[in-house]
């Protein structure tokens, strides 16, 4: 006598093995959710510091100004002068909500800056 048809047992293992993959493919699309998040937050973090550096190089403004600070979000700007402030060093530090902290600096020559474009100060 031949048997036809799937064992209870068969049905069982197959129905778990799917169910593992379905699991598996849950978590990883989890991990990409929360991948694409954090990566999310570094560019937005980077694009502000930018910006924040770039306006803090052209006006002595002292806090953050180059755009509104969301919920989460902190930003910090600190300057030091050297060599009667002609000198400025501009420090930025950015904080994202998940406390991701990016600092970017830059130095700026007054004189340089306000010298008439293709002239010396």
């Amino acid at each position: 006598m031949s048997a036809r048809g799937l064992t209870l047992v068969e049905v069982l293992v197959a129905a778990a093995v799917l169910a593992l993959a379905v699991l598996a493919l849950a978590r990883l699309a989890a991990g990409a959710a929360r991948a694409e998040r954090t990566a999310g937050l570094g560019r937005e973090a980077a694009d502000w510091l930018r910006d924040e550096l770039a306006l803090q190089r052209s006006v002595r403004l002292g806090a953050c100004g180059s755009r509104p600070i969301a919920d989460g979000w902190s930003c910090s700007v600190d300057r030091s002068c050297g060599a009667a402030c002609d000198l400025e060093t501009v420090r930025v530090t950015i904080t994202a909500p998940d406390g991701r902290v990016l600092e970017g600096a830059s130095a700026v020559w007054w004189p340089l800056e306000r010298a008439p474009a293709g002239g010396r100060p």
